[in-house]
């Protein structure tokens, strides 16, 4: 792996829940950052979904007042679960994701979480190597899903 060009310092990158000014700018990032994601994770029903449920857990990474990252993590009892983990592209390998990592696992474990979950596709390579290098493991799995409304 490359070395980041800079490491964005933790007093820089301020992190806390989603806000509902926040929305245009994450949509924006979502769109750019899972273009190829399915009709059903469009921004504004993902968004909507998750205020509805451990909307703490909904983080924003702010750099000057600007959106430059976001994690959703949830916790159903068992298991936690990241999805929608998305830094800035210019902003990428400068230690923004793995911060915004940390605080949703902080998040997760002040809940009582054990074990954190997440589900990368086997052709992106970089985020597989990206997660490797946090601690996450690949497991061997079958991830079977069922859609229950389109």
């Amino acid at each position: 792996m490359n070395q980041p060009d800079k490491i964005i310092q933790e007093t820089e990158l301020r992190i806390r829940p989603f806000a509902e000014q926040d929305r245009a700018e994450v949509t924006a990032l979502w769109e750019e950052a899972f273009a190829d994601d399915p009709p059903w994770n469009a921004p504004q029903a993902v968004i909507g979904r998750k205020l509805t449920v451990q909307p703490q857990l909904f983080l924003v990474g702010e750099l000057e007042g600007k959106v430059v990252a976001t994690v959703l993590a949830g916790f159903d009892g068992m298991r936690g679960w990241i999805h929608h983990l998305a830094v800035v592209p210019s902003l990428r390998r400068r230690g923004i994701a793995t911060q915004v990592m940390r605080e949703a696992e902080s998040g997760l474990a002040k809940l009582g979480c054990p074990k954190v979950n997440l589900q990368v596709r086997p052709t992106n390579a970089n985020v597989v190597a990206f997660y490797q290098s946090i601690g996450y493991q690949v497991e061997e799995r079958v991830s079977m899903g069922k859609r229950l409304k389109s």
